[in-house]
């Protein structure tokens, strides 16, 4: 649900309200190719989220919900596996949808952790 905020910008308005209708499965992608795809580690990930964290924690909440929806869903084969391989950049040593699925549940860890933190 997108809290009313009248001082903002409407292309501001109309940016978060197209992030909030955006399929689940998009949110992790695009989380992933910006967020994971070019980094070195699991540690440079959570210090950019922590940064991220210390001004606000709604794209974090918005993304663990994303994470949620698409772990609670039944996949055509492969489609986890490729999210994480190729919108990710993440080798994993198990490259299937079950690998993948263990994964995106310690990135959603990782997003409560943060959120905590930020708290």
């Amino acid at each position: 649900m997108l809290m009313a905020v009248p001082d903002l910008p409407e292309s501001m308005r109309v940016h978060l309200a197209e992030q909030q209708a955006q399929p689940p499965l998009e949110t992790v992608r695009e989380f992933l190719l910006g967020h994971v795809a070019d980094a070195e580690s699991l540690d440079e990930v959570r210090a950019r989220l922590r940064r991220i964290a210390q001004h606000s924690t709604r794209m974090h909440r918005r993304v663990l919900g994303a994470f949620e929806s698409v772990l609670g869903t039944s996949w055509p084969p492969e489609t986890l596996a490729r999210l994480v391989g190729w919108d990710g950049n993440w080798v994993l040593d198990e490259p299937s949808d079950t690998g993948a699925a263990h994964f995106l549940r310690d990135l959603a860890q990782m997003l409560r952790e943060v959120i905590s933190e930020a708290e």
